[in-house]
């Protein structure tokens, strides 16, 4: 298989003021599995996979043009996470801490949707599509 056709991943990476605890978070409210973390003088870089979708975090650093949510006053992006029971899976992560922006509802283009923002301030909009 040439470099050109071979299968590419994407695993983005949040930025995050509290590395750890926003790890024991994901834990929690996602069910995220930690595959990989590093630590150096209290800073954080982890793996974690949700259901086997992977992402990672890491602790900003301004330094390297790595800003948290809490640092610009918002994020760029929303991740989405598609599970059997959003239902479910909502109420797990506000109970963990998360703040609903919107709650679950039945969508007219077919999905089941809801989205958090965590404690991090990155948003996750949790769903799946209807039949």
């Amino acid at each position: 298989m040439s470099e050109q056709t071979r299968k590419a991943a994407i695993e983005p990476m949040l930025s995050v003021r509290n590395g750890a605890k926003a790890v024991e978070f994901y834990k929690t409210a996602f069910s995220a599995e930690e595959l990989f973390r590093l630590e150096d003088n209290g800073a954080v870089v982890a793996q974690l996979a949700v259901g086997g979708a992977v992402f990672w975090l890491a602790d900003e650093s301004p330094e390297h043009m790595n800003f948290s949510p809490e640092t610009l006053g918002g994020g760029t992006i929303r991740l989405v996470i598609i599970v059997d029971d959003p239902d479910a899976a909502f109420a797990t992560a506000v109970a963990a801490g998360a703040k609903v922006v919107r709650p679950v509802v039945d969508e007219p283009y077919r999905w089941r949707v809801g989205r958090v923002v965590d404690p991090f301030g990155h948003h996750w909009e949790i769903g799946k599509p209807l039949g």
